[in-house]
């Protein structure tokens, strides 16, 4: 069972030790601390999980370039951990396992999103973006906006299912959130959650 952020499911918690997939990872805003691991989540997409993501080809170095400071360009940036949360005396923080990185100003934030190839299709995207949603709802901010390939048909079935607007270009797909519907869903998640821990 998974909770949102600042929340967190307590699955493999706090021992530190490797969970089978499943959707209840650890939610939390990432720091700049928080670099190398996410470095290493990006290393280890596909070269073409990484053209999904980025809409383009990224190597070595752009995606250090990518992550430097991850934690202080503004908007939010929000990573799910397969381990620990935070660091300790006795033992590390757990892998990151998907990123949602979130940017602009006003009204409308830009998306982007990356999960582990191995975790896909347990919702752990719809998490991330309907908890984005829930952060930035109080911001002011009214619309998510992202950009994919054509070819990303997981995103685009999540998307679909987040009632997002899909507008599908020669090229470049547009896909366009509701920050209310999604913070509404997010909020009927976790009344749902309350609910069942409550029995």
């Amino acid at each position: 069972m998974a909770f949102g952020y600042p929340h967190m499911s307590f699955i493999g918690y706090p021992v530190p030790l490797p969970c089978a997939g499943h959707s209840g990872l650890g939610l939390r805003a990432a720091v700049d601390s928080d670099s190398p691991a996410v470095l290493d989540h990006l290393r280890r997409l596909s070269a073409e999980d990484r053209r999904m993501r980025f809409c383009a080809t990224m190597g070595a170095a752009a995606l250090e370039r990518h992550v430097e400071r991850i934690g202080s360009r503004g908007g939010v940036v929000l990573l799910a951990f397969d381990g620990p949360l935070f660091e300790t005396p006795f033992f590390r923080t757990g892998p990151v396992r998907a990123v949602a990185e979130l940017v602009g100003t006003g009204r409308e934030m830009e998306l982007g999103i990356s999960v582990d190839s191995g975790l896909r299709r347990n919702g752990i995207a719809t998490e991330l973006v309907e908890t984005a949603a829930h952060v930035l709802a109080p911001r002011g901010v009214r619309i998510i906006r992202a950009y994919t390939l054509p070819g990303n048909r997981s995103f685009l079935t999540m998307a679909s299912r987040c009632g997002a607007a899909v507008e599908a270009g020669r090229d470049e797909v547009e896909v366009t959130f509701d920050v209310g519907t999604l913070r509404r869903s997010y909020l009927r998640r976790r009344a749902g959650n309350a609910f069942l821990l409550g029995k």
